[in-house]
């Protein structure tokens, strides 16, 4: 199956009003999902306001401008200002030199296909599992997005690092210490929480995530589908920091 990228969102931001985009991805080869759709949220570099600024993706992490996708998520690091690589102390498992940075090119280049209005999404997502964020914060994009894309779904995983989860019965509320997770809990939301060390797991309300490393790989989020809000009827998530900044990663208490 040809994998094929569309733009499925071009607006402001929910967070900021900045002009952001969206893209869905058909097809993955990330062992740890399974083949899902995956979605990127980044800055709309062709947006007229945008003209002759660098709208990459690791201009944005060193200038701080990320926020507008990125929202207040303590994993984008601190902006520096420097002339190049990203925010000091990014612990984001996400390397932005990677797939961010390449679909922001492809897109500057026309490469994309536009795919807007409810059945133009749906058909993407229709029988498939997919990935809301894979790059980028779900509460940064208006609802209707996400509801077109999942309507015809088998199911979903999606996770927010937002003061405010704008859809808790579909998406994972990230937890920065148990203090927080405890209180969305209270809230009746399910949280997604990085953690430094098996032994942080809170036992009778967390359960390690079954696709990490630490679990044995289990199974694949295709196959798993806990990350999926409220409406899953099971204990939250944890997961011991991985990726290449997992070194920097400090656990909040």
């Amino acid at each position: 199956m040809a994998n094929v990228t569309y733009t499925i969102y071009r607006g402001p931001s929910l967070f900021d009003g900045s002009p952001i985009v969206v893209w869905a991805q058909s097809n993955s080869g990330n062992s740890k999902t399974g083949d899902m759709v995956q979605t990127f949220i980044q800055a709309d570099g062709l947006h007229a306001d945008n003209a002759g600024k660098d709208c990459d993706p690791l201009t944005m992490s060193r200038n701080g401008s990320d926020a507008s996708y990125c929202g207040s998520c303590i994993h984008r690091g601190t902006p520096n200002n420097n002339a190049k690589g990203q925010a000091t102390n990014r612990t984001c498992y996400v390397t932005l030199a990677h797939a961010p940075l390449g679909k922001h090119k492809a897109y500057l280049k026309g490469k994309y296909t536009e795919a807007f209005g409810h059945d133009a999404i749906s058909a993407i997502g229709k029988g498939r599992m997919v990935r809301l964020g894979t790059f980028g914060d779900p509460a940064a994009v208006p609802s209707y997005i996400w509801e077109s894309l999942l309507s015809e779904s088998v199911g979903h995983t999606a996770y927010t690092h937002g003061t405010v989860n704008p859809m808790p019965e579909s998406i994972m509320t990230s937890a920065d210490s148990p203090v927080q997770a405890r209180q969305a809990w209270q809230r009746g939301e399910r949280t997604f929480r990085v953690i430094s060390s098996l032994d942080s797991v809170i036992k009778g309300k967390e359960i390690l995530c079954p696709a990490s490393e630490e679990a044995g790989r289990k199974t694949t989020c295709i196959s798993c589908k806990l990350c999926a809000g409220a409406k899953v009827k099971g204990k939250s998530i944890a997961i011991v920091a991985h990726g290449t900044s997992k070194r920097k990663f400090k656990e909040s208490v």
